[in-house]
């Protein structure tokens, strides 16, 4: 191989690799419960992780507020009025963020389609 084909492949490597595992996860949208947010009249929330991530660190919600895999906590709106998941006292029950009860902050669309 030449210097110059090495080269290159060295600068994909590194552009790879450095961006290995540093991909913002995005919006998470809450629809599990689609039945009953569609009783109530509502949207699932959506989470926008990736403006979290600016924010903070994993270990900062992983895992004493969140469990770190995709349909491992059980949210629902009792339990996050109750100080769990979102109404942890470090998150939307603090001076730190918008109050539970703003709904359309999180519940993008009021109604379900």
């Amino acid at each position: 191989m030449t210097k110059k084909t090495l080269s290159a492949i060295s600068l994909v490597l590194v552009l790879v690799l450095s961006s290995y595992g540093f991909a913002k996860l995005g919006d998470i949208v809450f629809d599990d419960k689609a039945e009953s947010l569609k009783k109530a009249g509502m949207s699932p929330a959506v989470f926008p992780h990736g403006k979290h991530e600016d924010i903070y660190r994993c270990v900062d919600c992983h895992p004493k507020i969140f469990k770190d895999k995709r349909g491992a906590n059980d949210i629902n709106m009792q339990k996050n009025m109750s100080g769990e998941f979102c109404g942890n006292e470090a998150c939307h029950n603090s001076p730190k963020a918008f109050p539970l009860y703003q709904c359309a902050k999180c519940h993008i669309d009021k109604k379900v389609k």
